[in-house]
Order: C-alpha cells, then structure tokens, then sequence
C-alpha cells in the first residue's frame, strides 16, 4: 500500500480523532486543551523534520536517475494567484501562488497576516458578499480543503494580506455555484432536532455534522 504523505491538504480531511490517533503512532503528546489547528502546526512540523532527516541519509550516485537541477519544476511562477475547485457540495480545494515581488514586500511590512477569506452570495451577479470569514494561512502553505458555509448558492476564495489593521485582497478565485440538495439537510444544525428518514439515519448524518462543526464552526452561522 503506498504510503500517505503528510501534508496539510491531507490533514486538514481527517476528523480530530484522526489527527490524535496518527500523533500517537508518531508518539506526539497531545495535551487534553490542544485545539484543532495547533495539532495540525505539530503534525506539520513532525513531518517536515522526517524529511529533513531522510534527506541527510540519503545518498544518490550519478547514475540514479536524479532529476537535473535545471529540469525541476519551480516552486513559485513568480505571479500571485489562487484557484478554487469544487470537491463536493461541503469542500472546495484551494491553492495559490504568490510572486517573489508580493512576498518580499509583506516580509518586509513586519508581522502581516495572510488567510483565505471565504466571500458567500446569494446572486452570482451581486458586488458584495452577504457573508465572509477567514481561515488563517501562513507564508509557507500553497493549498487547502475550505469546509463551505451551508444554505449558501456562490462562494469565492480571496487571499488576503492583513498589516496593521489595513487589509488588502492579493487575488480571487472564480465564483464556484454550490449544488444544493434537499432544503432538510441544508437547514441542519447541530442541537436542532430534524425528522430523517430511516435510509438517512443510517448513513451517520447526524453525526457527521457534528464532528464538521467540532472542528469547523468558523463555517456555521
């Protein structure tokens, strides 16, 4: 079975019972009050040091077939932008890029803050967003899985770069238009109690909407 790389994309799908189950087989403690994010931070970082320690033991001869320097894909394409794709009507898949210019001049502003700001609309055609939250990134990250809000028609990802209180949007995704399903289980929210069907029932809905909101409540209004 091939082996799962650890990356935030990865980590960000798993339930939080997931996340304290791969920091025990890493033997990561895990304090009762860690929240969500933190874990993430350390999983993160537990993976980073494996590869900086596979990389010293590594040794490749000159005829390994190791990629030329010159043939490896470029980290950055020196442009700043950010691309949504709609995994299903709950998650989208975001990455970006930022140009060596743009990441310069924010390193240099002191202590910015950059996220991705989730804008939802109610018609494609309208200017402003009739809701919007964050979701914190760092320098370092190019991808993410959004939990969209629920009940919303059109979403669209901003990245957005805050310093000292004045905040400014570095690009934009596309409008993605959300399919949505039955209005019951748009209108579900944890602690309202709702009729389901016993097919439903059975499909652990309930408490799938639970943990998405243990661990996501950013995305409930």
């Amino acid at each position: 079975m091939e082996k799962q790389v650890i990356n935030r994309a990865y980590l960000e799908t798993l339930s939080f019972t997931d996340l304290i189950s791969l920091a025990d087989k890493y033997g990561i403690d895990v304090p009762d009050n860690l929240n969500r994010s933190f874990l993430i931070g350390d999983l993160l970082d537990m993976a980073e040091e494996m590869k900086k320690m596979s990389a010293s033991d590594m040794v490749v001869s000159s005829a390994s077939g190791a990629v030329p320097e010159e043939n490896k894909l470029p980290d950055t394409y020196n442009v700043t932008d950010i691309e949504a794709v709609l995994r299903n009507p709950a998650w989208a898949f975001v990455y970006w890029n930022i140009s060596e210019n743009e990441l310069h001049s924010m390193k240099k502003a002191g202590a910015p803050a950059l996220a991705l700001r989730v804008c939802s609309f109610a018609d494609k055609n309208d200017i402003k967003p009739d809701d919007v939250y964050d979701v914190q990134i760092t320098f370092a990250d190019r991808e993410q899985y959004i939990l969209l809000p629920a009940g919303k028609q059109y979403v669209r990802i901003e990245l957005v770069f805050t310093n000292k209180g004045i905040c400014r949007v570095l690009a934009a995704s596309n409008l993605i238009e959300i399919p949505h399903g039955t209005k019951l289980l748009a209108d579900m929210k944890p602690g309202k109690e709702e009729r389901l069907a016993p097919v439903l029932e059975l499909s652990g809905m309930k408490k799938l909407l639970v943990d998405q909101y243990k661990n996501h409540r950013q995305s409930f209004s």
